[in-house]
Order: structure tokens, then sequence, then C-alpha cells
């Protein structure tokens, strides 16, 4: 089956929709696709590398073993697959100039909570099948696949009053409050959601905005968890530090963050 382009998307919509929904369209059609053929491979995984996803090395359909570096987490999120809605999470191996993505499916999806995954670490990705997508090959679990923490990293700033200038940051922190989930009346999922939440190092608080899928994550702990945010922006006004999380941030709350607290 061809891959769904965003040109291809523009055309069925008959150009009555803008690029950036688009190729949103043609993401999800390419995840559907690697969800419905994922479920049959070999018995045996073959070990390769992100260089060979990179450069196309290995063939589509391969069951694959896969150790590498986490670059980068995303929240899970909810996406409807002819007809059912399933949960799913996308996680990036590799560096920031080269990488691939691993889509997790259904239970698998909160592997990356469970064990947990953060950036950084290093793990083991056993009997995962690669796939073509959108950006090229990247990997889809099935319901054989596991994950294995080689090593864990220890990213993430535990002195609020060390986040310097603006970008984005990977804060830990315990939580004192979370404010009330905000609806969009213009929204037609949950990704247009919004909340505020607050959190301490021991000495200084420091307010977080929630968009999108994130809210998910932080609506469902409670004040005195730990909490990391992973590629938070920073925003500075008025004297004061804020970050903001959206759909390219990444929310952990996980006890196991706690013996990193000063």
């Amino acid at each position: 089956m061809p891959m769904a382009t965003t040109d291809d998307v523009l055309d069925e919509h008959l150009g009555m929709i803008d690029r950036g929904t688009a190729e949103k369209i043609a993401e999800s059609k390419l995840v559907a696709e690697a969800f419905k053929t994922s479920q049959t491979a070999a018995d045996k995984p073959i070990a390769i590398t992100v260089d060979q996803l990179i450069s196309q090395k290995v063939r589509v359909e391969s069951l694959v073993d896969i150790e590498e570096e986490v670059y980068r987490v995303y929240n899970k999120k909810q996406v409807n697959i002819s007809g059912a809605d399933i949960y799913l999470r996308i996680f990036v191996l590799g560096t920031q100039g080269e990488n691939a993505r691993v889509i997790l499916f259904k239970d698998k999806a909160d592997l990356a909570s469970s064990i947990p995954i953060e950036r950084g670490d290093r793990i083991l990705a056993s009997k995962f099948v690669v796939k073509r997508g959108y950006n090229g090959l990247e990997l889809a679990s099935i319901d054989r696949s596991t994950i294995e923490r080689i090593r864990r990293s220890d990213t993430g700033m535990i002195r609020f009053d060390a986040i310097d200038g603006l970008g984005e940051v990977d804060v830990i922190g315990r939580i004192t409050s979370i404010g009330q989930v905000k609806h969009s009346i213009f929204a037609i999922s949950n990704d247009n959601d919004s909340c505020t939440f607050t959190m301490t190092d021991g000495f200084d608080d420091l307010k977080v905005t929630v968009l999108g899928n994130a809210v998910r994550e932080i609506a469902q702990a409670h004040p005195g968890e730990i909490v990391k945010v992973e590629f938070a922006q920073v925003r500075k006004g008025n004297g004061k530090t804020e970050l903001y999380v959206n759909e390219s941030s990444r929310i952990l709350v996980s006890e196991t963050l706690r013996d990193r607290l000063r």
C-alpha cells in the first residue's frame, strides 16, 4: 500500500484544509497502517542500529532488536484506528541530528511511565517491527515487544534558580498544587485541554502551564508526587520564570525520581 503523503491528503480534501492539518492526517494514516500490519512478524529478531534505520539498510517488516540512547519521549495520546480508540506513545532513539522513531501501541504505551524511560536513558528494545513511516523507517511494537533499561540517565535540573535564559529545559520537582482542567468550547478532542500546576525544588516554586495531551498526565497526579518535565519551554516576564509544556514536551510523574531531589 503506498504511503499517504501530505499532498495526497490535500487532494483528498479538495484543498479545504491547511497543510499543517493535512500533515497530521497523513501521519495518523501511517500510524494506523503500522498498527494493523505489525502484529505478524518473524520469530527471531535481528540486531540493528539507528544508522541502519536512517540509511534504510534494513528491510521493512523485519523483526528487530535495538540498543540505543533515548533522545526524547512524547506523552501518551489517544487515536482512533478502524473505529476503535487506542493509546499510543512515540519516543525517539539516537541524537537530535540522527534519530529514529519508535511507536508503542496499546498497553506497551505505558512502558515509558512504568519503567520509566527518560531522556538520556540507554535502553534495549526487543522484538519490534520495522515500518515505513512519514520521514523514513521507524519501529512499531507488537504483543511480544519488550523494553529494558540498560543505563539510567540523570537528566533534569533540580534547582529552579539555575534556569537561565530561554529555550527548552528538563526540570524535576515536587508538585504542590494542580489547577482545574480547562476545556476549549471549540475543541473536538482533549488535545486542546489546558491546566496549570506548581512545583517546588524545596526552596523556590515554579508555575507550569500544560497544553494538549500532556494535560492527561498531570491531571491524574496529586500534590506531593514527584514530576519531571522534559523539553519544557522557558518563559520569562515580570521578573518571574515559568514553564510551558505542549505536545513537543513530556510529563513524567514517578516516585523513582525522588532520589534525585536535593
